[in-house]
This record gives C-alpha cells, structure tokens and sequence, in this order.
C-alpha cells in the first residue's frame, strides 16, 4: 500500500478520493505548523511514495537554505513532490527552485486528484 504524505491546506476531498482509492495518508509538518511528523523526520518505515503541498509550506524567501534542509529526508529517500502551486505562476515558481536531485511538478489545484493518482500508480 503506498503512502501519500501532505501538508496542512491539502484539499481534504483530494485526501478523501486517495484514500477511498486504497491508499494511506500521513500528515506532514514544515515545522512552523505542527500539522503531523516533521519532514526532516522522514524515515523508511514511514513507507513514503509521494509529497504534496502548496508551495508556500516548503519555502521561506528570507532563507532559501530551509528549504533545502526541510527536503533533505526527501531527497535522501528519491521521494517526488507535488508542489501545488497555481498554472498561471508556474514559470516563476520554478525560478525559486534550484536543486537538482530533488524529484518535484508543480501541480494546479484543479488537477491535483489527477496527478497524485498518476503518481501513486506509477
């Protein structure tokens, strides 16, 4: 059974259909919203296949270092990230990102039931 691990803002009827899908939810927590386990805690018995979130839960513009230290765990485990991020801003949302071994897509809201079903079933 996979498992998609979120954070807090994830559009619970997204989570309601993953679920009733047959797969597991796991909330996950950046640090400053205590919404579930913290990302950096991530471990292979979480069984982990997919991250989602909106954007702004990954990213603080004062210290860009966060956000790679917050996906650490991610990128250590070659877990994917849906960053759910509106279509129209796609284009600048990649520009903040720069890391290379991180597996991410950004993800329109309309279109996120979508594309974590085509990644869990991938």
């Amino acid at each position: 059974m996979k498992v998609l691990g979120y954070l807090e803002g994830t559009d619970p009827n997204v989570l309601t259909s993953v679920m009733l899908e047959g797969h597991e939810t796991l909330p996950l927590s950046n640090g400053w919203d205590n919404h579930g386990k913290h990302l950096t805690l991530l471990n292979p018995a979480d069984n982990i296949s997919l991250v989602v979130g909106s954007l702004h839960k990954f990213l603080r513009l004062e210290d860009m270092s966060i956000f790679s230290a917050m996906l650490a765990t991610v990128k250590a485990y070659d877990i994917p990230v849906l960053f759910v991020t509106p279509k129209k801003f796609h284009d600048k949302a990649a520009k903040l990102i720069d890391d290379k071994e991180l597996k991410y897509e950004f993800v329109d809201p309309a279109d996120l039931s979508e594309a974590i079903m085509a990644k869990l079933a991938g």
